[in-house]
């Protein structure tokens, strides 16, 4: 059997769905899985041994119908049985429609329910206990396996790191004079504006963690929001500063993987970065941004994956609002999201994290 399963996009949304090639896999150890990604999210699949053949889907390929249509009919030629379509939008519907699998599914959408022959309609809460985007990934396999129950199927996403790249950051933090000391990830930033603790609430934050914890602190951004981080860091205390270490910076979303399965845990936005160190067995906690729906993407939790959400302190906000209308307003939302409102579970969290007794946190494989 081949099975070709269809997730573009956000980094998050790409490892998430890395669970259907497990579990095909574990069910169909014959089967040939190919995963269909955007380039930019590839680090997050790389080396993954239930996935067959990695297909990178340029986004340029949007803009060019001619070259998409080619793209496309070259795809076909492998003549696959099944196609997955997580993403469900134009050009994944394109994809499945001009592709020749004898069973096509997706989510059920009135618009392109007729491109499919199995659409599944998503629950508005979860039947299982698991986080909403775990659960409806895991029943688009119900055509594939109707009697196997939803409960009995793997639900972590895993990163596996080759053990030369585990060496290659042991060998960067030596180099930068750091051996011994407890290493936390800092998500300084989230994936756009509107995800972003705003820059004063988190220079508080940061000055919380350099007071209340041992730890260095590592930063999680890119190039282009040096400045961004520079207005943040500018708030913070003189003594949250000494315990910063900025300059600490990967060069290679592979290598910022390396160096987080270092960590002690990863600490703020809410975002892909989150769902990378859960798939490293790295704890967190996170802040959500106020549109995003935590009952979808709060993954995981426990004592030592932890998270916050503004509606938790003020339900009243969040009264008769719909999530596009969250979204609208999401700088005004993040103004009531002081960080004094999470402070006293911050500082349990930082204390149970001390007293964790160290793991091995993540996969590897060699190559």
């Amino acid at each position: 059997m081949k099975v070709l399963i269809l997730q573009q996009k956000m980094i998050g949304d790409v490892l998430t769905s890395t669970i259907l090639c497990h579990n095909i896999k574990a069910q169909l150890p014959d089967a040939q899985i190919d995963y269909m990604i955007h380039t930019h999210t590839v680090a997050v699949a790389q080396h993954n041994p239930y996935i067959d053949n990695l297909l990178l889907f340029d986004a340029a390929l949007r803009k060019n119908k001619k070259a998409l249509i080619s793209y496309i009919r070259k795809l076909n030629k492998t003549q696959y049985d099944v196609i997955i379509d997580v993403y469900g939008k134009l050009e994944t519907n394109l994809i499945t429609l001009l592709c020749d699998a004898s069973k096509k599914i997706a989510y059920h959408k009135w618009y392109s329910s007729f491109l499919y022959t199995n659409t599944i309609k998503r629950h508005p809460k979860s039947i299982t206990g698991e986080a909403l985007t775990i659960e409806h990934r895991l029943r688009l396999l119900e055509p594939l396996f109707p009697e196997k129950p939803l409960n009995t199927y793997h639900v972590r996403p895993q990163i596996y790191l080759s053990q030369e790249e585990k060496d290659w950051a042991a060998a960067y933090l030596t180099e930068h004079g750091i051996d011994d000391q407890q290493l936390i990830m800092i998500g300084i930033l989230g994936s756009g504006p509107k995800k972003n603790y705003p820059p004063l609430y988190m220079a508080q934050l940061l000055d919380i963690l350099a007071d209340e914890s041992e730890a260095v602190l590592l930063l999680n951004y890119i190039p282009s929001q040096k400045e961004e981080v520079e207005n943040i860091l500018n708030r913070c205390h003189p003594k949250t500063l000494q315990k910063l270490r900025p300059e600490l910076f990967a060069p290679s979303l592979r290598k910022f993987l390396a160096l987080l399965s270092n960590c002690k845990a990863l600490i703020g936005n809410e975002g892909g970065a989150v769902n990378m160190a859960k798939a490293l067995n790295v704890p967190t906690f996170s802040i959500f941004s106020p549109w995003i729906p935590k009952e979808e993407w709060s993954l995981f939790e426990d004592h030592m994956n932890q998270s916050v959400h503004l509606k938790e302190y003020h339900p009243e906000l969040f009264e008769g609002q719909k999530t596009a209308d969250l979204k609208k307003h999401s700088r005004q939302l993040y103004d009531h999201f002081v960080p004094e409102l999470f402070h006293s579970k911050l500082s349990g969290y930082l204390r149970e994290l001390k007293d964790q007794v160290p793991e091995e946190n993540s996969k590897t494989e060699e190559f």
